[in-house]
């Protein structure tokens, strides 16, 4: 995938669920850590949030699709993993 293509998708993302990625709220100082380890240039730490968030979401939508509900909105209360 080029970074072009990349850019669409997550562009095209961003538009289609722009509501539910606002409302979704991180532990308290991760914007400031995320900042830290870009001005450090950590790619590994960032690919690796990039990772589990992906792997996180994967799983998420094969239990909802196996329970016949429907896919998660992110609005519900927070699971297990906390900051």
């Amino acid at each position: 995938m080029s970074k072009e293509d990349l850019a669409a998708f997550l562009e095209e993302m961003r538009r289609r669920h722009a509501d539910q990625v606002d409302a979704m709220e991180l532990p308290e100082g991760t914007d400031a850590y995320v900042a830290e380890r870009i001005a450090e240039g950590d790619v590994t730490t960032i690919l690796f949030m990039l990772k589990l968030g992906y792997l996180m979401g994967l799983q998420t939508g094969y239990a909802a699709g196996r329970s016949g509900d429907d896919e998660p909105d992110g609005s519900g209360i927070r699971g297990p993993l906390q900051a």
